[in-house]
């Protein structure tokens, strides 16, 4: 009997033992799993990237392999005057879209918090803006308001077709971003004598202002490379993304890119990756 007693609990840490090891090589083997994956999705992200910056230095242009540090195609893209005019073209576009979108975005996601009529079907109409295709959107905004509403193309008949792009996704982030308990601290400061000014003031925009900065760097960074949508509205004008498609690109037969685009699309990641500096990174993504 003493033999039976002793050999139980010995068998039953052994099989606890044994599923512990079992539990363990297989969380092992699921991180290497999942760390294999986030390095072969990190790279298929961030490689072109870095070819792009690379080349941008490189003598052999955009051929491959790359063979010796210049700065030729940075003083050919300075000296480009349509290219320059077309670069600033879009950051003054992008920033008067910006404004727009994080102002209505803004109202529109604190609205979209209470109850009302026809709630689920104005998400629906908002998220139309990003499904509707770029080329189909383009064709019938230039119908509207170019031939219906006799407006002149330029560069300032594409904000209302970048706002309606840009929209849904600041919409998106700011819904996202605002306190589920914000309703009942805004209840507690109007029980207190707050008015809705000073609510907004010293409850509300303290606790959002990070999450609209967000909002409004995404919406200039989908307004800066926006051209499809509006490549119909702009006439004469030029962005610096429709430049870049008909000007640099298609000029060039599609046999590789002009090496002076691999300056402009290097300086344009310097540019946007300034606003996720480790200085700024904790305060525009909450």
């Amino acid at each position: 009997m003493s033999t039976e007693t002793e050999t139980g609990p010995r068998a039953d840490d052994s099989s606890v033992f044994g599923r512990v090891l079992n539990y363990i090589a297989n969380d092992l083997e699921m991180r290497r799993i999942l760390s294999g994956y986030a390095v072969v999705v990190g790279l298929f992200v961030y490689l072109p990237m870095i070819s792009v910056i690379l080349f941008s230095f490189s003598t052999s242009g955009s051929s491959f392999p790359i063979e010796g540090f210049t700065t030729e195609w940075y003083t050919e893209m300075l000296s480009s005057e349509p290219l320059i005019s077309s670069i600033i073209s879009s950051l003054q576009l992008a920033t008067v879209v910006m404004i727009i979108t994080t102002t209505m975005a803004t109202g529109a996601a604190l609205a979209y918090r209470h109850q009302f009529v026809g709630k689920r079907a104005l998400l629906y109409l908002i998220i139309l803006g990003i499904i509707t295709p770029g080329v189909t959107y383009s064709v019938g905004a230039t119908l509207f308001l170019n031939e219906i509403l006799g407006l002149p193309r330029g560069l300032w008949s594409a904000i209302p077709v970048h706002v309606v792009w840009t929209f849904p996704f600041a919409f998106i982030i700011l819904l996202a971003g605002i306190p589920s308990n914000l309703a009942e601290q805004e209840d507690a400061a109007r029980v207190m004598g707050l008015s809705e000014p000073k609510i907004f003031a010293k409850i509300t925009l303290p606790q959002i202002w990070s999450t609209i900065l967000g909002a409004a760097v995404f919406a200039l960074t989908l307004s800066y490379n926006e051209g499809t949508r509006s490549i119909l509205l702009l006439g004469s004008d030029n962005t610096m993304p429709v430049y870049v498609r008909l000007d640099g690109v298609a000029g060039y037969r599609w046999r590789a890119p002009p090496p002076v685009l691999n300056s402009v699309a290097s300086r344009n990641y310097s540019f946007l990756s300034s606003f996720g500096s480790p200085g700024s990174s904790s305060t525009v993504f909450p």
